[in-house]
């Protein structure tokens, strides 16, 4: 009976294992996925936060449900850009809120609205002056758009939620964490507040981890058939 040679063996048996190694790895981030969306679940469920009282700076409320009460320095603002929703794109607002009692100033997103007809034009926002009340949900911002150059902010307009350059720009120390507004006192309802449930993408890491099992089932198909029945085949004719 014929067998593979040696190189062949090793080249299958790499194959093979990097191949079901990768499909662990995916198993482990579905489950990571999994304790995540628990998080945002249970979190939703919580008591609401209020951030005036004593603030732990060392406890974690993302996804939590918050209220706050602030001044809103629009001096400081941060414009987002090319946020797409139903197929238009568009910004989103944010501005820091220093909170009342505190020396503790957040970012609130006030929300989405349509792109004008030129790059960056805005239309009027009414913001109020005294101090303001804010409910929302707690998150933590990751970069999202690809940026292409150093040019990554022009005026307000930023391309991605950089907090550390936020920080370093405007000499603001910020939290880590972004209000996604749903009511803000006496702002405009210019702003289309509603917000998506994060996606976890649980599913896909499951089918991605289904591919690399197939392709080890197929890596042990191919060496099985080729290195040991085709061969002694052949070799019977």
């Amino acid at each position: 009976m014929r067998h593979p040679n040696w190189i062949i063996t090793i080249i299958a048996l790499f194959t093979f294992g990097l191949t079901l190694s990768a499909a662990y790895w995916q198993f482990q981030r579905a489950d990571y996925k999994r304790t995540q969306e628990s998080q945002y679940l249970s979190m939703q469920a919580e008591e609401v936060v209020n951030l005036n009282d004593t603030l732990d700076l060392l406890s974690d409320f993302e996804f939590r449900r918050v209220t706050a009460e602030g001044v809103f320095d629009d001096s400081r603002r941060m414009v987002l850009d090319n946020r797409i929703r139903r197929g238009q794109a568009g910004y989103e607002v944010l501005v820091p809120l220093l909170l009342v009692g505190s020396s503790d100033i957040i970012l609130v997103n006030l929300g989405w609205i349509p792109r004008g007809r030129e790059f960056g034009q805005l239309p009027n926002i009414d913001m109020p002056e005294g101090i303001v009340s804010v409910s929302g949900t707690a998150v933590k911002p990751g970069l999202g758009a690809l940026e292409l150059s150093d040019n990554t902010l022009d005026g307000d307009i930023w391309q991605n939620l950089d907090l550390e350059r936020y920080r370093s720009l405007y000499s603001l120390d910020v939290l880590d964490y972004v209000i996604q507004g749903d009511a803000v006192n006496g702002v405009t309802d210019i702003f289309e507040r509603t917000w998506a449930t994060p996606s976890f993408g649980i599913l896909k890491h499951f089918s991605y981890a289904g591919q690399w099992i197939l392709f080890s089932l197929l890596t042990l198909f191919l060496y099985i058939y080729y290195g040991f029945i085709k061969q002694n085949e052949t070799q019977e004719k």
